[in-house]
């Protein structure tokens, strides 16, 4: 049995309806939102034959907001899980403070004359190659390139 009080408003049951149907809208919004804004990077690479023009690797923030890179690395990788061997091929210096990437835009990683590798793998069977990126945060991510 509903309060006295309670048959005295006026259109107790519609303004309730109306709150839980925009409350419900917003939530809808909010939550496309975070979706939206989520963590963001693509990954992809050139690689040639000519040491002087040498590989590339493109980093791509598609976030809205800028990320830092504390630390990067790129190895070879051949082999399944327990099985797996790695051979290094290059890192980011320790000396370096990181590298920020702004919002919607492009950090390129160039490795030509000193710092060329191959990608030939002729005598390995399976092997790939990786990039492992440790952003500040705490998030790291390891993407295979080629």
């Amino acid at each position: 049995m509903t309060p006295n009080w309670f048959t005295h408003l006026p259109n107790a049951t519609a303004t309730a309806w109306w709150g839980a149907l925009l409350s419900t809208v917003l939530a809808l919004v909010k939550g496309w939102e975070l979706w939206r804004d989520r963590f963001r990077i693509e990954i992809d690479s050139v690689f040639t034959g000519a040491i002087n023009i040498g590989n590339k690797i493109r980093i791509r923030n598609l976030s809205p907001n800028p990320i830092m890179i504390s630390y990067w690395e790129v190895f070879y990788r051949a082999g399944i899980w327990p099985f797996l061997k790695k051979t290094f091929i290059c890192d980011m210096n320790f000396d370096n403070d990181g590298t920020t990437i702004p919002s919607h835009s492009v950090y390129t990683l160039t490795f030509a004359d000193e710092d060329y590798f191959s990608t030939s793998f002729d005598n390995q069977e399976g092997r790939k190659i990786f990039i492992r990126l440790h952003i500040a945060g705490g998030k790291t991510v390891c993407r295979k390139i080629y």
